[in-house]
């Protein structure tokens, strides 16, 4: 496909013009191939004055994509600074969901490599506008017509007019009208409109989308500062509040981390989630920190024993709190310290915030509890006006607070045989941090539910010297002898965890209607799942697409039932390796 045909394409569904001054717009792809058809829409959005706000395109491609870095001959001029952005972003993608954030967040490309019928039933989102081959069967009609809204306007290519007749059957039966006076022999267009009533929720999962007003975040660490962004970027107006008088000041206040994918042999919940979060978070330190200050797109050399290593291409060192307040200076964001939220309550339409003596602090449609183990004291003064699950009760009631500890500090001496990137496994090493004072180090972390242990900061410190023995067998117990010759800095703070160590994402009631949403319980790993659980509580809330599978997003639901097969794990069992 040429890109006059993409454009074409667009005329016919009525784009630009369908979508001007409209909020948000959603296309999906179900051919995505070479991505000409995105290049085009990206290209119609940047030019359009009265553009939406926020523009959603979900392409499905059966293989992995090879999109040229360097200027494609096919492509006219204007398209060839788009293609080389998104060959970037598309480098090394396998099998799965890949989000991609362009256009500083108010362009987003939901990547799904994979079976395109198998893709499909994984979306609970309804497009704008369609792009597709004709089904060859019922259930691939059905599934469209399910991925459609009343209106939507499908644009059926290759071939489509000359399909056979149970093809198009097909489409009439699964809700579109095909009456197209224009058709040609390589497109034509139809639109959804079924005979019968549609649900205001067509999928048990995905609640309806609330139209953006007022959202009061509750909590400043890296959970809330995300979700702040995330809301402020599709037009709600968000104040942040916390009790300490700056953001990051709990654990997400680390001086530096790793964002590293976790790796396990069944690829479970817990990797899958920490791959795609690695590559958002990739993504916001690109777009907002200044790298080899703030940030270092460094790889990760794993070590899971003496002598098995793997090495994390993907992976980098940030410093957090720049980023949190990067994400709090966003237009539309407001940050408000040394303020308790002690009670909510429901007035009409909105929730009160108020503070310890009782005096109102604000009224939201939309509440966010980001604030850790703190978030479950608050949300027992709102039960009474949200219903809420036995479920996410008993998951409340084992949230766990593990605290840990950090070692830094700057060489006093040139140390020869430093590795050259970072080093995970029982524990992190981050052997080049730069800093006013000259190169640092930082080694971490401990994991202690006893909070007295914790207190004895000196001896966590000893802990973290034997984790550098492990992950560097050679040269460690050298190193840490060097290491102890100069002054040391410890930093310590508390996490929260829950019970299966993945965080807890989504609205309180099970309905989503009362509009009270939770994103606590990060764990080790808030610097790796932060954006990406921010993308998918914002994609709730507004009927978008996920920015990962259905039935992964399950995975963090705050009503999920126990898993038993977690019974009798150890902390370190869990959050090893980790990033605090």
């Amino acid at each position: 496909m040429d890109a006059a045909t993409a454009w074409d394409r667009l005329a016919r569904c009525g784009l630009p013009d369908q979508w001007a001054k409209m909020p948000a717009w959603t296309v999906l792809d179900t051919a995505f191939a070479g991505a000409e058809q995105f290049l085009a829409t990206w290209h119609a959005w940047q030019q359009d004055p009265c553009r939406p706000r926020m523009l959603h395109y979900v392409g499905i491609s059966s293989h992995s994509l090879h999109i040229a870095v360097g200027p494609a001959e096919h492509l006219p001029d204007r398209l060839q600074p788009l293609a080389q952005t998104l060959a970037t972003h598309c480098a090394s993608l396998g099998v799965g969901f890949h989000r991609i954030i362009l256009e500083h967040g108010q362009v987003s490309l939901t990547l799904c490599i994979g079976n395109v019928k198998t893709v499909l039933g994984e979306q609970v989102f309804q497009a704008d506008t369609v792009f597709s081959s004709a089904p060859t069967d019922k259930w691939a009609a059905q599934l469209l017509g399910r991925r459609c809204k009343r209106g939507t306007r499908l644009c059926l290519f290759a071939d489509a007019t000359h399909t056979e007749g149970s093809q198009v059957d097909f489409l009439r039966c699964a809700g579109f009208d095909i009456n197209d006076p224009q058709a040609t022999p390589d497109c034509i267009v139809c639109s959804y409109s079924p005979r019968w009533t549609l649900r205001t929720s067509r999928g048990t999962t995905q609640p309806p989308a609330t139209a953006a007003a007022r959202c009061a975040v509750v909590g400043a660490g890296i959970a809330g500062a995300s979700v702040a962004h995330a809301l402020a970027l599709r037009g709600w107006q968000v104040r942040v509040f916390d009790r300490d008088a700056t953001p990051a000041s709990g654990a997400s206040g680390l001086p530096a981390g790793l964002v590293v994918p976790h790796l396990s042999v069944d690829d479970n919940p817990r990797s899958r989630l920490s791959r795609h979060g690695t590559r958002v978070m990739a993504q916001h330190a690109r777009n907002v920190l200044l790298r080899g200050q703030d940030w270092e797109p460094s790889g990760v050399l794993e070590r899971r024993d003496e002598a098995a290593t793997l090495w994390h291409p993907d992976a980098l060192w940030m410093r957090p709190t720049a980023l949190i307040r990067a994400w709090l200076q966003r237009s539309g964001v407001s940050f408000v310290g040394n303020t308790e939220v002690a009670a909510l309550a429901r007035s009409g339409d909105a929730w009160v915030l108020r503070d310890v003596q009782g005096q109102e602090l604000a009224r939201a449609e939309l509440v966010v509890l980001a604030n850790a183990l703190g978030g479950a004291k608050l949300l027992a003064s709102a039960m009474p006006d949200c219903a809420v699950s036995a479920d996410l009760r008993d998951n409340l009631e084992h949230l766990q607070a593990l605290h840990g500890t950090l070692s830094h500090g700057v060489y006093a001496e040139e140390l020869p045989g430093l590795p050259d990137t970072p080093v995970n496994g029982k524990g992190y090493f981050i052997p080049h941090l730069p800093g006013a004072q000259g190169e640092g180090w930082l080694i971490g972390s401990t994991f202690e539910a006893d909070a007295r242990k914790a207190a004895d900061l000196w001896s966590q410190h000893a802990a973290n010297l034997i984790k550098l023995e492990s992950l560097l067998p050679d040269t460690g117990r050298e190193l840490a002898a060097h290491l102890e010759r100069a002054p040391v800095a410890l930093w310590s703070a508390t996490r929260c965890v829950t019970r299966d160590r993945l965080p807890l994402v989504g609205p309180v009631d099970a309905v989503a209607t009362a509009g009270l949403w939770l994103c606590i319980g990060m764990g080790s790993r808030g610097l790796s799942l932060a954006p990406l659980c921010a993308e998918l509580l914002a994609a709730r809330v507004g009927g978008e697409p996920w920015p990962i599978e259905s039935t992964l997003a399950r995975s963090l639901d705050p009503h999920r039932v126990r898993r038993q097969r977690n019974r009798g794990r150890t902390p370190q069992d869990f959050d090893a390796p980790h990033n605090f």
